[in-house]
């Protein structure tokens, strides 16, 4: 009896996670916590200053793109090649699966067809 106890109290340990008394989040969710502020939430951005979502080359191309922008922010890329003077924050603070959640978001929805990231794409894109 003692063994069951001790392997039912093991099962739950094991199966918490940081949402255990919450249903686990959507990208969608994530999206909306995390981004929707300056991207809104139709990905429509704020015209002069944070950038739309919709139809975007980052968002379609290489998973890296998008990784590297919410890992480290507006700062993953040359000043050059930003229209805009806003500052993106990193979203370190994020988890992998929380990131992986939210960049499948981006890249399959607001008209791109990027297709879905994991958490271990986004694993090898922190830094060791």
């Amino acid at each position: 009896m003692k063994v069951s106890k001790a392997l039912a109290a093991l099962t739950v340990f094991v199966g918490t996670s940081a949402y255990a008394n919450e249903p686990a989040p959507t990208g969608e969710a994530l999206y909306g916590a995390n981004c929707s502020s300056c991207h809104q939430a139709d990905g429509g951005g704020v015209p002069m200053l944070q950038p739309e979502l919709i139809e975007k080359p980052r968002a379609n191309g290489p998973k890296g793109g998008v990784i590297d922008m919410i890992l480290f922010g507006s700062a993953s890329i040359a000043v050059s090649e930003s229209d805009y003077g806003n500052e993106m924050p990193s979203f370190a603070q994020l988890t992998d699966l929380e990131i992986a959640m939210i960049a499948t978001y981006v890249r399959t929805h607001f008209e791109n067809n990027g297709g879905p990231v994991t958490s271990d794409d986004v694993k090898s894109r922190r830094p060791k």
